[in-house]
């Protein structure tokens, strides 16, 4: 009888503890997500895409880089496991594929650029909080608009 108890008990607490140590079937939700940059005006050269994941390494640090060659007004680049959480993009349209953003005299970008949400800093690259978005469905698509 003794041992009847120990094993119903065992077989109730088992599955609690194992849930309530963090433990799931499903580790990590992922989403199939898809960045649309529009406003290519010259179809000629490449859109530079940066992803962030962190505030911490916004700007700095991409989780994801990428280079896609501009044969459109409008690009399409997809990730196919992008884990849930919090964003940030930053793109350009390097036009003449020197791997940078080019300025005028002033510092002011003569290459189009944009980022996610659309944001715009007003002395520089807009902020990790005003280009923030979450990802968390299993397909997700964002919008940029280049100028």
């Amino acid at each position: 009888m003794y041992i009847v108890r120990v094993v119903r008990t065992f077989i109730f607490i088992a599955p609690c503890l194992l849930f309530s140590s963090g433990f799931t079937v499903e580790k990590e939700l992922f989403s199939t997500f898809t960045l649309v940059v529009e406003g290519v005006e010259n179809p000629v050269g490449e859109i530079r895409i940066a992803v962030f994941d962190s505030e911490n390494r916004y700007l700095d640090e991409p989780r994801y880089a990428e280079i896609v060659p501009v044969s459109d007004t409008m690009i399409e680049w997809q990730i196919e496991d992008l884990a849930y959480g919090q964003y940030a993009i930053a793109v350009y349209h390097d036009k003449n594929k020197n791997g940078k953003l080019d300025t005028n005299l002033l510092g002011i970008p003569t290459e189009n650029y944009g980022f996610s949400n659309n944001a715009r800093g007003k002395f520089g690259p807009a902020s990790w909080g005003q280009a923030k978005f979450l990802v968390k469905d299993r397909s997700a698509v964002h919008r940029i608009k280049i100028e």
